[in-house]
């Protein structure tokens, strides 16, 4: 996720906040409408003596229930946007590029220098990234749909077979980043993970060296 003049952008709290905004308009109307519902059925419940109302429509409520509703969508769609709009913004520069390939139940990653990992179900694979860096990742699949999942970018993208899609992730500091498969895919479909290993950049170079790499 990276400015398209070349500059680090980290859309994990844009990402995050957008997700706290559906789910607490999620739980406000879940908690007017079981309230709502709750309210009519104690305060309207059939008692002796009381009749059904007659009345068909409350033009008002409905209209102004509808404007609220046209809000709250349009806010969505434009904050929805607004956010894939950062996340899918790539460099002019990137530090690395890595093509990734996706395969049940495995992962394959190809560096611009010619090393490759490969792992499976089995024995899930390790990659490595630069830190502070934009990656450059190119992500197809060999076979069905899968999913390039890291949660803790807080990033998702679909892996279709004879077709790429590009996108950057910087990785703002040292440390493991778990990954799965997040589209079902098969049997193993479960078992399908992968483990980002982000280094300081003297560091990823020796991992490099260490499979034969001369760096990006």
């Amino acid at each position: 996720m990276s400015d398209p003049l070349g500059g680090v952008v980290d859309t994990r709290v844009d990402v995050q906040n957008l997700f706290d905004v559906y789910l607490w308009i999620g739980v406000a109307v879940a908690a007017i409408i079981f309230g709502a519902v709750g309210f009519a059925a104690l305060r309207y419940r059939r008692r002796p003596g009381r009749e059904p109302s007659r009345r068909s429509d409350a033009m008002r409520v409905e209209l102004a229930y509808v404007g609220v509703l046209v809000v709250i969508a349009a806010g969505l769609v434009t904050a929805t946007f607004t956010t894939e709009d950062k996340v899918d913004a790539v460099s002019d520069d990137p530090a690395l590029r890595v093509d990734v390939t996706a395969f049940q139940w495995g992962w394959t990653w190809r560096y611009s220098d010619g090393v490759t990992v490969t792992g499976n179900s089995e024995a899930p694979p390790t990659f490595a990234v630069p830190t502070d860096s934009p990656v450059r990742f190119t992500l197809t699949s060999r076979d069905v749909i899968h999913a390039f999942w890291i949660p803790d970018q807080r990033f998702k993208r679909d892996a279709f077979p004879n077709r790429t899609t590009q996108f950057d992730l910087d990785f703002d500091k040292p440390g493991m980043n778990g990954g799965v498969c997040a589209e079902f895919c098969g049997l193993r479909h479960s078992q399908m993970a992968f483990n980002v290993l982000a280094l300081s950049d003297p560091d990823f170079q020796s991992w490099l060296a260490e499979r034969g790499g001369v760096g990006p």
